[in-house]
């Protein structure tokens, strides 16, 4: 049984990760604000924007209670429309709070809010349910007495132009939909081997429902909409759970997410040890487009979302980390190998962002330390041209262990994080080596193993290539030949920018061939047909994208024997690797693996070039 208490708290942490995760999608619902896009109307760009403060319940009692909506002629300027005439409704979980028209000398409705829960409809001026326009201005504002700010949730406002606005010729009534989140916080009672503890669980969308904590795992359930049309709307579904850094059975150095039982990606599970010395909080942080890849198989009718969190012994790289106090900066972090353990050599790799476009801050600097028992046991000074550093550490003792980015920059911005460090068997020389992305080139290119696009090459390997034999088999012939000569062209590429941008712009389209391969894998259910389907498909457009002019020389030959000859390679080379899978020859696998990849690919490029001579010669 779950002891349930309701309140509400602010984080830094959950602003900024609510802005960054809202840039792809700039007008869409916010953390106590929401503007909507534009739309031309009598030459003008016009847009609404509508805000509630405070913007968490916790607050409710000791800040100013305002309602605001603003008509705008130019958002970048921020200057209103006067003489508007609105009907401004406010729902909240498809009960109407406020159904009332407004007539406002300078385009702005602002309202003091006096929360009543017990209250049924609304009151303007003392005015209950007004039937006429009321008039009001930024500085003359109304006082509204509704249930809006008795419960936190996703506000939806409901902003209309009328069409007789003396302000503004408007052909028709105009409607606008806004969405604002008024964050609230469940705290819950559990058991732990430390004996009765408390959680939390902030939410800025519902209400929390079937919390429940048991294995080592944390669940909770949150009504949800996933129709295609609402989550084309939301930029970030945001919750955050609390829990204190007592229980020795969460202390971990990565957590695995679900969402209705579909794994978290790495970035949208993120731990803050910063923002409380005496708990460790996780951001759930699942931005639009991993909300609409989980909406594709998640039944429309389905109307709630499920989350789960549990420990792993390894991480999931890479670990972002807001600064603070001022969130100028992005620190991410990796290291190798997974599982710190004393005695052993471990090598963090890490990174200095801008938070805001995710871009390398080159240049920065920052200091790195380590403290362990409220004792600083380490402590170095890092700059990096680059900005992204390296830097190995060997522990002697167990527990847990701060690491944190100090002075980032010299701004007085620090960033840290708590490590789990176990216990060594005393025995280095067993250890596996650091854990690296193996992508050099890739790396080198973008900077850093940490870069999403780095990160992205590295998951679609682990993930859809070496999660079958036949990806395997590939992989050992494919790295034999990669790293004969990838270390110095990496080493290489550093030293030369022009190179970098060169090469960046060549591997953007290979992202897009891996995407197209990820989804016929994930299409027909995975295994090694789909990891061979996955390799016929990003086999054909990597020859029709990389290989085209080499396709062309070698098809400028003899055309029936070139013909003959593909085909023969081609038919036998799907023929060694249908033996080889079906009769499990592991022995072969490699090499028929390889052979197929280089025939499709080699038929793809021809095929290709001679599209192209016959579209040319057309």
């Amino acid at each position: 049984m779950y002891s349930i208490q309701r309140r509400g708290s602010a984080s830094l942490t959950l602003l900024l990760l609510t802005i960054i995760s809202s840039i792809a999608i700039a007008h869409s619902h916010g953390l106590g604000t929401d503007i909507s896009p534009p739309i031309t109307i009598s030459n003008k760009e016009v847009s609404v924007e509508a805000s509630i403060n405070p913007t968490f319940l916790d607050q409710v009692s000791s800040s100013e209670r305002t309602f605001i909506v603003r008509a705008l002629d130019d958002p970048t300027r921020n200057s209103t429309i006067p003489g508007i005439d609105f009907r401004i409704v406010v729902e909240l979980n498809n009960e109407i709070l406020l159904d009332q028209q407004f007539r406002s000398s300078d385009g702005v409705v602002k309202a003091n809010l006096t929360p009543d829960k017990n209250i049924q409809g609304w009151e303007v001026n003392g005015q209950a349910r007004p039937s006429e326009h009321i008039e009001v201005s930024q500085s003359n504002p109304v006082e509204l007495r509704s249930r809006v700010l008795t419960v936190g949730g996703l506000y939806h406002i409901i902003v209309i132009i009328e069409k007789g606005s003396p302000g503004l010729t408007v052909e028709s009534d105009q409607k606008f939909d806004l969405y604002v989140s008024i964050g609230t916080s469940y705290m819950f009672g559990v058991q732990t081997p430390q004996g009765e503890e408390q959680m939390v669980v902030k939410t800025y969308y519902d209400k929390i429902n079937n919390f429940d904590y048991s294995n080592k795992t944390i669940k909770f359930e949150m009504p949800f909409t996933w129709e295609h049309t609402y989550i084309d709307q939301v930029p970030v579904l945001h919750t955050e759970v609390q829990f204190p850094k007592t229980i020795e059975e969460l202390q971990t150095n990565s957590y695995r997410g679900t969402l209705n039982g579909m794994e978290l990606e790495a970035q949208a599970v993120v731990i803050d040890d910063y923002t409380s010395e005496q708990n460790r909080i996780v951001h759930f942080v699942i931005n639009n487009a991993m909300l609409s890849r989980f909406a594709e198989t998640i039944n429309d009718n389905s109307n709630v979302a499920v989350f789960t969190l549990a420990p792993v012994e390894k991480p999931k790289f890479p670990l972002d980390i807001l600064s603070l106090p001022g969130e100028k900066f992005l620190f991410q972090l990796s290291w190798g190998p997974d599982i710190i353990e004393t005695g052993v050599p471990i090598t963090f790799v890490m990174n200095i962002q801008d938070p805001a476009s995710g871009d390398l801050l080159r240049g920065s600097s920052f200091d790195f330390i380590l403290i362990q028992d409220g004792n600083e046991i380490h402590s170095e000074h890092m700059s990096s041209e680059f900005g992204t550093y390296s830097y190995e550490y060997t522990f002697s003792k167990a527990g847990r262990v701060t690491l944190a980015a100090n002075n980032i920059n010299s701004q007085g911005e620090s960033a840290k994080i708590d490590l789990v460090v176990q216990q060594g068997t005393g025995n280095s020389n067993l250890q596996p080596q650091p854990t690296q992305s193996q992508c050099l080139i890739a790396t080198a290119t973008f900077g850093s193993e940490l870069t999403p696009q780095v990160q992205y090459l590295r998951y679609f390997r682990d993930n859809y290539i070496l999660s079958t034999a036949s990806g395997t088999a590939f992989m050992k012939v494919f790295d034999s030949v990669y790293y004969s000569f990838s270390p110095q062209i990496a080493e290489y590429e550093r030293e030369q920018p022009w190179m970098q941008s060169i090469v960046k712009v060549a591997l953007y389209p290979l992202f897009g061939i891996l995407m197209a391969s990820e989804r016929v894998h994930v299409v027909v259910g995975g295994g090694e047909v789909g990891a061979i389907l996955a390799g016929v498909v990003s086999s054909v457009l990597i020859g029709a994208v990389y290989l085209t002019p080499v396709g062309y020389v070698a098809g400028s030959h003899k055309r029936r024997v070139v013909n003959k000859l593909l085909a023969i390679i081609v038919g036998a080379a799907t023929a060694i690797l249908a033996i080889t899978v079906v009769t499990a020859l592991d022995v072969l696998l490699p090499l028929g693996t390889v052979i197929f990849v280089l025939a499709v690919t080699g038929a793809s490029a021809i095929a290709m070039a001679r599209i192209i001579k016959y579209l040319v010669h057309k």
